[in-house]
């Protein structure tokens, strides 16, 4: 065989190869904290409807930041293999930065608790910065489970005033079971205890003196 022709063959097996890995399918799914089933149409139109009532009435609410620790701090799901022991899902990822989904879901569950429309995430700046008349700072200690089993999320949460001043501190450790063995019912269940906590800091908002 000449050289040409080994030439084209081995160019022939380059080119079958580089087709044969595009035509590949990744496996990984991508996920986001957001709407559970319990939270419906008609209550996100209630909620919506409330916050245009009271919108001359309305404070502005900074949500964030949002700190969560090390080794949620990742692209991958992680979940709970045993009381020392964390498992990275190399196929089951967040579709964005975990604290700014845990930011967004909270931002959403005041918002419609206060209620005010008023209601941003961090960072912010300027005129937004002197507009807002709390600021909601989380720092989160353990949020994962186990697919078929339980989600624990342990906050600790700060709520400060237009000067940085501390106006509430609370801590909140929510435990809420999934209800299938696959990835999107512990999604939907670590949605939950978000909402979860996002009620209990609008609770101490609205309890405030305005």
């Amino acid at each position: 065989m000449s050289r040409r022709a080994i030439v084209r063959r081995l160019l022939t097996l380059a080119v079958s190869l580089g087709l044969a890995s595009c035509a590949v399918t990744d496996p990984t799914q991508y996920y986001t904290l957001g709407q559970t089933p319990a939270r419906s149409a008609e209550s996100t139109a209630r909620a919506s409807t409330a916050r245009r009532s009271a919108a001359g009435a309305a404070v502005g609410i900074g949500v964030g930041p949002v700190i969560i620790p090390g080794y949620l701090d990742r692209s991958q799901i992680v979940t709970r293999g045993g009381t020392d022991h964390v498992e990275l899902s190399m196929f089951h990822r967040w579709a964005e930065p975990l604290e700014d989904g845990i930011a967004r879901v909270l931002a959403e569950e005041i918002g419609a608790r206060v209620p005010t429309e008023r209601i941003v995430m961090f960072p912010w700046r300027g005129v937004v910065a002197q507009a807002l008349q709390y600021q909601v700072v989380i720092a989160v200690l353990r949020f994962d489970g186990s697919a078929g089993a339980d989600v624990t999320l342990d906050t600790r949460w700060r709520i400060l005033g237009r000067d940085g001043g501390e106006l509430a501190f609370g801590r909140s450790t929510v435990v809420e079971a999934t209800t299938d063995s696959g990835y999107e019912a512990l999604v939907a269940a670590m949605t939950r205890t978000v909402r979860a906590v996002g009620q209990e800091i609008a609770a101490e908002i609205r309890a405030m003196p305005r």
